[in-house]
């Protein structure tokens, strides 16, 4: 009887116990019934939102589904615009050296001829002229722009202004920029968002200091959007507009033959001649003094001691054979 007696006191206090343990393992979980009237669950597929206590979430929508009710995915196929195919931006560049019968009758007919492309752009970047007189066909620079889609017209047509018979020398290059381009407009896009964004930290700040901040951070992205929307705006017009440079030079045999005897001119030429000339020897004079005298200095006195030294040898030779020779007669 005793011992279950203990055995009875041991399961009751073995209880207690546990229930200690179990009361104090969570002090801070509660357990909320869902009828409390602290917090409402509200939730739908249609993307609702979910209310908890205080505390308010956008559910995800709904994905969408097919009239079997099966989830209908995105086709793997559709790509975002950033990843399709863009027109490719080409900046195309010529130039031509020809000679002419008349290089100004060669002038008039490329201008005529950018005045006909003129509404699509076409225009004259500058145009030099050096070289001749009134009987004489001047050589003639000039630099052009051309719509890109008339690029290969334009560069045939001068081409035929050239001397039949003659070759005109004739290259064409072009520099694919639209990887360029596009990273310039990602890049655009990027700032303005950022733009955006601190405009609307500015309209919303409490204290003068955050407006301040939002302020310079706005000048710098201004700063920086300009100079992109600026090398854009450059590609945009570079790839529209064709450069193309051209030297004219007037055909030898077509020039007329001079005559004139200009003795003037060829006294002067001579003058000149003599002049370069005794600059020449000059100029060489006062180069060998400073860089070779030096040297000289020091090298003539071991010469003349070297040279010494042989004659004395010499001589000593000389009248010790001339002595033998009196000794030998005598004897």
């Amino acid at each position: 009887m005793a011992k279950q007696k203990w055995f009875s006191v041991a399961l009751v206090v073995s209880a207690i116990f546990l229930a200690a343990c179990a009361g104090s393992a969570s002090p801070g979980v509660q357990m909320v019934e869902p009828e409390f009237a602290g917090a409402s669950a509200r939730s739908s597929t249609g993307g609702a939102d979910v209310y908890a206590g205080d505390f308010a979430v956008e559910a995800p929508a709904a994905m969408p589904q097919d009239a079997a009710g099966n989830v209908a995915y995105a086709d793997e196929s559709v790509v975002s615009a950033e990843q399709q195919a863009v027109d490719r931006l080409i900046i195309r560049t010529g130039s031509i050296s020809l000679a002419a019968e008349d290089t100004r009758d060669a002038q008039a007919a490329i201008e005529a001829m950018i005045n006909e492309m003129a509404p699509a752009g076409a225009f004259i970047v500058g145009s030099n002229e050096y070289g001749g007189s009134e009987t004489v066909s001047p050589y003639i620079n000039m630099q052009i722009r051309v719509p890109a889609d008339r690029f290969d017209e334009a560069m045939d047509r001068i081409t035929a202004l050239a001397v039949e018979g003659t070759t005109p020398t004739r290259s064409e290059s072009g520099d694919d920029v639209t990887a360029e381009y596009v990273d310039l407009n990602a890049r655009l896009e990027s700032l303005e968002a950022a733009r955006d964004r601190l405009l609307d930290i500015m309209a919303n700040a409490q204290t003068t200091e955050d407006l301040l901040q939002a302020e310079q951070q706005l000048t710098q992205r201004e700063a920086e959007i300009e100079s992109i929307k600026g090398r854009v705006q450059y590609l945009q017009q570079s790839a529209a507009l064709s450069s193309i440079s051209l030297d004219i030079q007037p055909y030898i045999l077509s020039q007329p033959v001079d005559t004139r005897w200009r003795p003037a001119e060829t006294v002067r030429r001579a003058a000149d001649a003599l002049l370069r000339s005794l600059r020449n020897v000059g100029d060489f004079l006062i180069y060998v003094t400073i860089a070779c005298v030096p040297y000289l200095l020091v090298i003539i006195p071991i010469l003349y001691l070297i040279v010494r030294f042989i004659r004395g040898r010499l001589q000593k030779r000389r009248e010790k054979r001339a002595a033998q020779s009196v000794q030998a007669t005598e004897s």
